[in-house]
């Protein structure tokens, strides 16, 4: 049986997708779980900690991206840190979904971390990588090109697949990722 804390982080999760962050109240997820205000903010303090501990583990993610852009991978070392990271975020697509139907909010909780910068640290180092001239002209437009692969399966058209079993969209899209890369 799930603790508290985990049935409050997936009730809230469900109300955050549904109706979005800021029509959530902390009295309609404590009753859905049956719980009272107070022994909801035993676990968690406010509203906004709640969504911070349901986002955590993707802004985790960005940083060891931010890592592992640091180099310069080459388009194999590309292929298994794609095929990584859609293992671990096909388990997890329902915080994309909640990052998707949130964005406003997120894009505030973002800038008020520590956490833009190991975004902005991200994005600066794929930029940094996509315009290096020394890289073959194909080689960037084929890494891209995989990188929307995943942001578009998990992300931005993710609800589209929702319901695909998650062993085939991972095969999936391991092998598209690879078609991409041209690597075996």
């Amino acid at each position: 049986m799930k603790d508290t804390r985990e049935r409050i982080l997936e009730t809230a999760l469900d109300l955050f997708i549904e109706q979005g962050y800021e029509k959530t109240s902390l009295r309609e997820i404590a009753e859905r779980i049956g719980v009272t205000k107070p022994a909801l903010y035993y676990h968690f303090s406010s509203k906004e900690k709640i969504l911070e501990t349901l986002v955590e583990p993707i802004f985790a993610g960005q940083k060891r991206a931010a890592e592992f852009l640091s180099g310069k991978p080459s388009l194999e070392e590309w292929s298994k840190a794609l095929a990584s990271l859609v293992a671990w975020t096909l388990p997890q697509r329902r915080l994309f979904e909640l990052m998707e139907s949130n964005r406003s909010t997120l894009h505030v909780l973002s800038h008020d971390s520590d956490h833009f910068e190991a975004h902005a640290a991200m994005r600066t180092s794929l930029d940094t990588i996509l315009s290096d001239p020394t890289t073959p002209l194909a080689d960037r437009i084929r890494i891209a090109g995989a990188i929307g692969l995943v942001a578009g399966t998990v992300g931005g058209w993710g609800k589209a697949f929702l319901d695909a079993p998650f062993d085939e969209l991972q095969s999936i899209l391991v092998g598209a990722i690879n078609d991409v890369l041209q690597v075996d």
